[in-house]
């Protein structure tokens, strides 16, 4: 397989000292990709937008590995809903343990020179004590000469504005013929209020017992439904046997096991996978 030249351990794209090949390469969610070469004369504007199929991004360089190459994805991937990208996110070196999966395509372009530091050169100089981002972060810890640069006295005369949009926040309810819901709540409150209404009293299934770090698994104290949840447990790799419907919160925590992300491809609509975890469901 070709890799990108950058990432540990890979085949470089173009011989050592040869001009290197304006090669983009554009790695679907499903590990598909596609391969086009850009000509002097090409609008790579138009042909990223369209490869992502929307407004595009530059991932940061601390996210991948990649030392002479870009990322770029769609802005509004996770908004939309767009698919996980396991495979394109492991690609570039994206430290599944610390993020989750990319969405939507994954586009790799060799960098260009005039367009600034590379990469690796960007990853650099972020290392660097006197990066304004560690120069704020010194500030807001107290550190006397940082809060100094900054012409501040105190860590609270900083004022931090956080202007990232929200991304959709899903509940899902696995019933046992595993046919499942998926609930847009806006607060933790609208949450319980429709994990309430659904589960009435709840458990949790304890986590030595749940094969997914990334979810809390809720079960009903006394379901009216009282048959096996099979597909919960197949797709959640449970080790206990719970009855009646279960309810799926998001941790925030970091999970890139392999049952996380089948159960993820699942949720996110990938036919396949739904059919071998015995899931319906109508979005």
């Amino acid at each position: 397989m070709i890799s990108i030249q950058g990432l540990p351990g890979v085949v470089a794209l173009s011989p050592p000292g040869a001009p290197m090949t304006r090669i983009l390469r554009v790695i679907h969610p499903d590990g598909r990709q596609d391969v086009t070469e850009i000509g002097p004369e090409a609008d790579s504007l138009s042909l990223l937008k369209m490869a992502v199929g929307g407004w595009i991004e530059y991932l940061p360089a601390h996210y991948h590995a990649l030392n002479s190459h870009e990322v770029v994805i769609n802005e509004e991937g996770l908004i939309n809903d767009l698919p996980p990208n396991w495979i394109g996110s492991r690609l570039i070196g994206l430290d599944l343990t610390q993020h989750p999966p990319l969405h939507g395509p994954i586009v790799i372009i060799p960098h260009d020179p005039e367009d600034g530091p590379s990469p690796a050169q960007q990853r650099q100089r972020a290392a660097s004590p006197d990066n304004m981002v560690n120069l704020y972060a010194r500030a807001l810890e107290g550190d006397v000469e940082a809060l100094k640069s900054l012409g501040v006295d105190r860590p609270d005369q900083i004022t931090m504005i956080d202007a990232r949009f929200l991304a959709p926040h899903h509940i899902y309810l696995i019933h046992p013929d595993g046919h499942t819901e998926r609930r847009a709540v806006g607060s933790n409150e609208e949450g319980q209020t429709w994990i309430d209404s659904r589960l009435g009293e709840a458990y949790r299934v304890p986590e030595a017992v749940c094969g997914v770090r990334a979810y809390a698994v809720i079960y009903s104290a006394a379901p009216s439904d009282v048959r096996p949840n099979l597909p919960a447990q197949k797709a959640l790799a449970l080790g206990c046997t719970v009855c009646g419907p279960v309810v799926l919160v998001s941790t925030g925590e970091p999970d890139p096991s392999p049952v996380h992300q089948r159960l993820d491809e699942a949720l996110s609509g990938n036919a396949a996978v739904r059919t071998e975890l015995g899931l319906t469901a109508d979005w």
